[in-house]
């Protein structure tokens, strides 16, 4: 490679001649390389006239600086910054030869084979779910060649595909679904959801130092709402509504139980739904709900692990008498109408009963669903003064300090027991006679 010395020392470094040809090179400055797949911006002058190749030259360094200036000056939305850089992705170098240990569904395999051990069943659907949809629109590229441009085209074309379109479009090709959609997309949740499984596969890529950057950072939609206002909590006649028209039937226990225990503990529906006789416990002689992953139980995260004082409503209720009929029925669980299903767990029927139930007799408002009993907890808890560690262990969330997370020990029942008094409604709840 010579440098190109005739009449154009100022470009001396961007210019060279190669087999009678000038070319054009400029490196991509280190602030600017997450925008690009190379570290440099290269082309052909397609000529061997030195008079020609300058003005080529100086046109394509000006065009280059300009570009590289608009970048910084963040400002830009992702869609200008994907046009800008597209002006330049022609001056980019050719994409060395693919190896198939680096094209997308080999990374895929390698990726998941790595990964599952530490994930549901639930949670193994939703990654092959997301991968699918990623292979269907950008077709297995080699992972060196995504650049953020075509990131950000994948989001848009994520913000385009139908709910359940593997479902509902059997057969049907992603790409042509998604150019002929006028209706309704995937949330800006959920195509953020999808975006960080793709950005936690580039980063296992760049760990394995098969690309040099992971071009999916900082790649999530700003979402208008809080994160407390993606479900609303229960108001008091909504309380009212849900407790005034609970079934008694013995025959479907669980209709009963289930909502309240929800609203006087804050626990998960998987959590209630799972549990079996000897998750009723007595501990330094209080009644709790042991919340455990023993057998085919299931837990969210390590924080969902952990000993949860049985309301004194709850007691009054009835709740002791229905447990001891049931263990001395010798059944292994406590709502043996629930059937297990590999992806829902228990909650399958009982989910569906409730979401009816919810708008026949609760509220229409669909920001108020059975999760919504969580928040109302929280809430409430929340108003009285208790704790933030408190209130994360009560809802089986992660301390939020390292003080009381890592070092501190756990609540004991009767700390919990106080707090969860505070749960107090002031409705009227029929009794348990069966």
């Amino acid at each position: 490679m010579r440098p190109f010395v005739q009449g154009l020392s100022v470009f001396r470094e961007h210019v060279y001649l190669r087999n009678g040809i000038y070319y054009f090179r400029l490196d991509v400055p280190q602030d600017l390389t997450h925008y690009f797949p190379a570290k440099e911006i290269k082309r052909s002058l397609r000529t061997s006239d030195p008079s020609i190749a300058k003005i080529a030259a100086n046109k394509l360094e000006m065009q280059t600086l300009r570009a590289y200036a608009l970048l910084r000056l963040g400002m830009l939305t992702d869609d200008m910054v994907k046009l800008i850089v597209q002006e330049l992705v022609p001056l980019v170098r050719k994409a060395e030869p693919q190896s198939k240990n680096k094209l997308l569904i080999n990374v895929i395999q390698t990726y998941t084979a790595e990964k599952q051990a530490g994930w549901t069943e639930k949670t193994k659907l939703e990654v092959e779910g997301v991968f699918k949809l990623l292979v269907d629109i950008m077709g297995n590229v080699d992972v060196s060649t995504i650049t953020r441009p075509m990131l950000i085209d994948l989001r848009s074309s994520l913000l385009k595909v139908p709910p359940y379109f593997y479902h509902k479009y059997r057969g049907q090709s992603v790409k042509d679904v998604i150019a002929s959609n006028t209706g309704e997309g995937m949330s800006p949740k959920t195509v953020n959801k999808h975006v960080a499984r793709i950005g936690s596969l580039l980063k296992y890529c760049h760990e394995q130092e098969m690309i040099p950057r992971n071009p999916a950072t900082g790649l999530q939609l700003s979402l208008k709402q809080r994160a407390d206002e993606e479900r609303s909590t229960y108001t008091l006649t909504d309380i009212k509504n849900l407790v005034a028209h609970l079934p008694m039937d013995p025959g479907t226990p669980e209709r009963y139980w289930i909502p309240l225990i929800g609203l006087y503990s804050g626990l998960r529906l998987n959590e209630i739904c799972q549990l079996h006789i000897e998750d009723f416990v007595k501990l330094d002689d209080y009644w709790c709900f042991d919340i455990n992953d023993t057998g085919d139980k299931r837990l969210k995260n390590a924080a969902s692990a952990r000993m949860i004082p049985v309301h004194p409503k709850l007691i009054e209720l009835g709740m002791i008498r229905y447990y001891e009929k049931c263990k001395d029925e010798k059944q292994p669980r406590l709502w043996m109408n629930l059937g297990l299903i590999r992806l829902h767990g228990y909650t399958n029927g009982i989910g569906k009963w409730y979401a009816r139930y919810n708008r026949d007799y609760v509220t229409e408002d669909p920001k108020k669903v059975f999760h919504s009993m969580r928040h109302t907890v929280a809430d409430v808890l929340k108003q009285k003064g208790i704790s933030e560690a408190a209130i994360a262990e009560i809802l089986g969330h992660a301390h939020a300090t390292i003080t009381s997370g890592r070092y501190g020990k756990r609540y004991q029942p009767k700390v919990l027991l106080e707090a969860l008094k505070h749960l107090n409604y002031g409705v009227d709840i029929p009794v348990w006679k069966a």
